[in-house]
């Protein structure tokens, strides 16, 4: 089976386990834009991508596993110039909602280990 291949799996390797992540801790979802429902009151389906919130050394899975992340449309994520990857008042906005979210239910100490900043 393995006969004149040039880079011949080994019968021991085993695929990866897809991590699970848990829900994002605010209502957010695949086509509303969680920028434009909570500041515009526009529930709107639209094209959407999901930001990691907490970003850099290791930050996406950090934010992933915390699940504080949400969906944003093109518009808020990084096309427009209020953009969270273009305009850092709006990052922080997006920082301190999600960071009054987490600590409903964890500590101040908790969301230090995860984002390393304080957004209130």
């Amino acid at each position: 089976m393995t006969d004149g291949l040039m880079f011949p799996k080994t019968m021991g390797m085993k695929k990866k386990k897809r991590q699970k992540h848990p829900k994002p801790i605010v209502a957010t979802e695949p086509g509303i834009c969680y920028l434009c429902a909570r500041d515009e009151g526009n529930y709107t389906y639209q094209c959407t991508e999901c930001h990691h919130v907490v970003f850099g050394g290791g930050g996406r899975k950090r934010s992933e596993g915390a699940g504080i992340k949400v969906y944003l449309c093109r518009r808020h994520h990084k096309e427009g110039k209020d953009a969270v990857h273009n305009c850092r008042a709006t990052r922080e906005r997006l920082c301190a909602y999600l960071q009054e979210a987490y600590e409903q239910d964890h500590t101040r100490e908790e969301w230090m280990n995860i984002a390393y900043k304080n957004y209130l």
